[in-house]
């Protein structure tokens, strides 16, 4: 969670050094729009080769770049054609594609021919034939079927040049890594050269390091693992042990065989050679296995303790810690060697040598020092594992030695810590690394020990604050960096320490310190104040501060505005939208780039909407109509990102931002129509199936259903958006729920996403369930934390539910800022689906392409989509288990609606209109009607909306044949 990215933020609208890009290009004279067409020129070249030409012409094209680039080298072009062919080559299929076309190409044929006949003719030039030999081993993913090559390759395996044997084997490790059948064909060759008495030992260690590729095949793995023992045994070379030990470490990964036996000749290595080199790299060896591999047994551990502890050299040293830091990340390790069941002596030792490695927190070594402090954390967090373990019992030494080791640590890690703060200059700018290491351990410890977060930050606060004079920005990022981490972890307990971190940002050491100012003042974003008075003076108090960041003058700032811009942001993520406001309006005025300005001004318009009603809660149940003025504000913040697109993307696809705009003036609009309705039925009792509840009802069901189809039209949107736009669904459905209850008098349905929040709301103090529910109460900074706590209370009674209750919450929803989604700020669109030209199961290791279903002569249309998925890289995190496709064809669009509700209605119903169409057989030209849901890996179902895209191949995009 404590991650070593800078303070800045994720992709963005525009960027800084977008900005600073413009402004140096600018500087130096060089015409910005003159390279544009330049590169469109190049770009445009590009595109009519790969979509007209030949694969061998295609190939002239592309190697004509490097010389065009030379001749016109800006930086914008040569970024620009760098895109092209990364957006070109970045699907693996694209390029086994392009593989494919150039293994199948007649001229491919013959200049591998041609470059092969060298081999083939015995030329008398070794240097020749070693340049063919390595030529050959690059385009071994081409030969994977040319035996002749593959014989002649190993044939000169036996040269007795020097620089020809080593290209044979550069060639033939080539080739093993791309195909099982060579490496069982080189097999007995590799064998053979290994046990010859006349080879010399700096060939065999480097034909070694192919054995490395036997992994595919389990039987020759352990051929291969019993030849690289035996020659263990007759050379005791270094270099020539390293190479086997980790070609058979890298074996036993890959080949999933033998992992017991390869653990035990590392650990072998590691206790009886003598040589250092061999020590550290064994250990280093059991690093890989360690990250991957169960097999370890508490001896082994003990192993490394005592290497730990009593070994004299100090990379050997580390290295132990390393892997003991690896190991007791497995619960398991520790459990067994703390157990009762364990024999008292092994559990006394292995307590002795940690007791040792905690002494090493204090060693003046700083390689030392840090990886020990790694190895104890990781003790920390596992031991509050096992003590929730219930069928594991600790023994009572080690359960004393837990019961205060927490605190002993992190009063060792602070106390470390503040002497690295308090060196002078040139020797703490060499500890920065280590202090970043400290605070890392120190948020894991606080993680396992919530008793110790409020004593820690407070003593983390002291250090700030004894040292802010130091002026070092460097190391006070990191200890901001830490106060940004437990606000997101806790952020009540930001709000006991909001007044020491205002006391810091007053200091004008700290304006000076861009990195910490701007850290700090976003962890105090992170707690909100509990009602509208505080909100206000907590604004004026934190506009002081930024404006003297700023160096505010006649209404601008001269100085840190990206660092304002971006603490502006967070402050509309963390629900303070009276503060972005205030930032962002201070900016509109002084940009000069027109699409800057449409997007600072949608920005204010967001913020303005939200603070107008946070302002108004007390009387807005009596003044409806300051909804409308909500629903005005959200209206200006579309139409400036309508503005903004046309200049940056005119395709006119709705960006999220869009969609946004438009959920928010749903919602205010929907809950100026339930209190309105609420006001008038509270002079009267509603009866059963009231018109007035019904419609209330419907509105509800409604825009629960808006909030859930924009959440799950994108299907790389950020988990806090989606939980804040599914909080708001949540909220809808508690409503209407409610309101069933009041209109029935009994539960008449309930929507599936409540019953997580109903079986919350049925929990007994004591169960386990409770724990959840107290966590969301502890979370007051976030939206959606809030408004799910509060269902939850309204849940418990829901058989008791009345109007009056109703209005309360429906103005409690209204009371809570919202956190605008991470999303929002961010320029995504939906998701976009691309069929292929000739849809396919796979590619062969031939790189051709598998054969797809057959297709009969009688089928007059066959719409294909049988395929392979290929998720977007930002979207790789989420796997995928199917694509669900509803398709019909109506002889109009049925799809083309003007209006925005319509339009989401349609698709609400899709499955519906498909089955209930009767539409009659016509010879003309109709549509294809096609909805597509996706669904991942837990089951979640993610929607392409109105604005699907599926894009045809290129080929037919221009002459209307798809």
């Amino acid at each position: 969670m404590y991650s070593n990215v800078g303070y800045r933020e994720g992709p963005q609208w525009f960027t800084n050094d977008t900005l600073l890009t413009n402004r140096r290009f600018s500087a130096r004279g060089v015409n910005v729009e003159s390279s544009k067409h330049q590169l469109r020129g190049i770009i445009n070249a590009l595109k009519h080769a790969t979509k007209s030409l030949p694969i061998e012409q295609q190939l002239v094209k592309f190697s004509e770049i490097p010389k065009t680039l030379d001749e016109t080298p800006n930086p914008d072009i040569i970024h620009g054609t760098l895109l092209f062919f990364a957006e070109r080559f970045k699907d693996r299929l694209n390029s086994e594609k392009h593989i494919s076309r150039n293994s199948q190409s007649s001229e491919l044929d013959q200049t591998i021919r041609k470059i092969f006949f060298l081999l083939e003719n015995q030329s008398n030039d070794p240097i020749a034939r070693a340049l063919t030999l390595r030529c050959l081993g690059c385009m071994s993913v081409l030969l994977i079927e040319r035996l002749d090559i593959q014989h002649g390759i190993l044939q000169r395996l036996d040269s007795s040049v020097e620089i020809e044997a080593s290209a044979a084997i550069f060639a033939a490790d080539k080739l093993c890594s791309k195909t099982e059948k060579f490496s069982a064909l080189a097999y007995e060759k590799f064998v053979t050269l290994l046990q010859a008495n006349n080879v010399s030992l700096a060939f065999k260690t480097k034909l070694i390091r192919v054995f490395r590729h036997m992994h595919r095949d389990i039987n020759l793995a352990r051929k291969t693992r019993i030849i690289c023992l035996q020659l263990l045994e007759q050379y005791p070379d270094e270099e020539f042990i390293l190479t086997i030990l980790k070609t058979l470490t890298f074996l036993s990964n890959r080949a999933l065989v033998d992992r017991t036996d390869q653990i035990n000749l590392l650990f072998k290595y590691v206790q009886d050679d003598p040589r250092e080199r061999v020590k550290t790299s064994s250990l280093a060896y059991l690093i890989k296995i360690a990250q991957k591999d169960l097999t370890f047994e508490t001896s082994h551990v003990l192993i490394l303790l005592n290497i730990a502890t009593s070994a004299g050299e100090l990379n050997v040293k580390t290295k132990a810690l390393r892997v003991l830091t690896i190991l007791f990340q497995q619960t398991r390790l520790l459990g067994e060697i703390v157990s009762i069941d364990t024999e008292q002596e092994t559990r006394i030792e292995a307590l002795h040598f940690i007791q040792q490695c905690e002494d090493m927190i204090q060693d003046k070594i700083i390689e030392v020092n840090v990886v020990a402090v790694k190895l104890m954390s990781v003790i920390i967090i596992e031991s509050k594992r096992i003590e929730s373990i219930s069928n594991i019992l600790i023994g009572s030494e080690w359960e004393t030695y837990f019961s205060d080791l927490c605190k002993k640590i992190a009063k060792l890690i602070l106390s470390n810590l503040i002497q690295l703060v308090s060196f002078n200059q040139n020797e703490r700018d060499k500890y920065v690394k280590m202090i970043q290491e400290y605070l890392k351990c120190l948020f894991s410890i606080c993680q396992a020990d919530n008793d110790l977060i409020k004593d820690i930050s407070k003593m983390v606060i002291n250090v700030l604050q004894d040292y802010i004079e130091s002026n070092d920005d460097e190391i006070f990022a990191q200890l901001s960096k830490f106060f940004m981490k437990i606000a997101e972890y806790k952020g009540s307990l930001i709000q006991e320490l909001r007044d020491d971190i205002f006391s810091l940002m007053k200091c004008h050491e700290l304006i000076d310190m861009t990195r910490s100012f701007t850290m700090l003042a976003k962890t105090v974003l992170k707690v909100r104040p509990d009602n509208v008075k505080q909100a206000r003076e907590f604004k004026e108090s934190f506009m002081e501060r930024i404006n003297r960041f700023g160096n505010l003058q006649d209404g601008r700032y001269i100085q840190n505005q990206w660092d304002i811009y971006l603490i502006g942001l967070e402050a509309g993520k963390s629900g303070c939208c009276s503060i972005m406001g205030a930032i962002v309006f201070n900016f509109v005025n002084e940009v000069d780039v027109e699409a800057h300005r449409f997007w600072l001004r949608a920005l204010s318009n967001a913020s303005n909407a939200e603070q107008m009603i946070l302002d108004n809660i007390d009387k807005i149940q009596s003044q409806l109509d300051l909804f409308d003025e909500g629903v005005k504000y959200y209206s200006k913040c579309d139409t400036e990102l309508s503005g903004l697109m046309s200049l940056i993307d005119n395709n006119g696809i709705r960006v999220f931002g869009k969609w946004f705009c438009q959920l928010r003036a749903r919602f205010f609009s929907t809950m100026k129509l339930i209190l309105a309705q609420l006001n008038f039925l509270s002079s009267k009792t509603p009866g059963l199936f009231d018109p007035e509840i019904v419609k209330i009802n419907e509105s509800l069901v409604f825009l629960a259903c808006m909030h859930n189809f924009v959440a799950h039209s994108f299907l790389d949107i950020d988990s806090e958006s989606l939980e804040i736009l599914e909080s708001y669904q949540i909220c809808c459905l508690v409503l209407s729920y409610a309101i069933q209850c009041l209109l029935f008098q009994r539960e008449e349905s309930i929507d599936p996403l409540l019953i997580p929040l109903i079986r919350l709301a049925r929990c007994n103090m004591n169960d386990t369930l409770s724990r959840q529910v107290n966590d969301m109460n502890l979370r007051k900074n976030k939206v959606q934390y809030v408004l799910r706590s509060r269902c939850v209370e309204i849940l418990k009674d829901i058989e008791m539910i009345r109007l009056e209750r109703l209005s309360k919450f429906v103005l409690f929803i209204l009371s809570v800022p919202i956190n605008l989604p991470p999303f929002f700020f961010e320029n995504k669109k939906g998701t976009y689906i691309k069929w292929s030209k000739v849809p396919a199961l796979g590619w062969s290791q031939r790189g051709s392409r598998v054969s797809s279903t057959t297709i009969s002569d009688r089928e007059k249309v066959v719409i294909k989509l049988e395929g392979i998925l290929k998720l977007a890289k930002k979207s790789a995190k989420k796997h995928l288990n199917n694509i669900q496709f509803i398709i019909f064809g109506s002889k109009a669009d049925m799809f083309e609606f003007e209006e925005f509700e319509e339009t989401l209605q349609g698709n609400f119903s899709f499955s519906n209109l498909a089955l209930d169409y009767k539409g009659g057989d016509s010879d003309s030209i109709g549509f294809l009607n096609v909805h597509t849901r996706i669904v991942d890996n837990k089951n979640i179902v993610w929607t392409i909306g109105p604005d699907l895209i599926i894009s045809p191949p290129p080929e037919y995009q221009n002459n209307n044949q798809y």
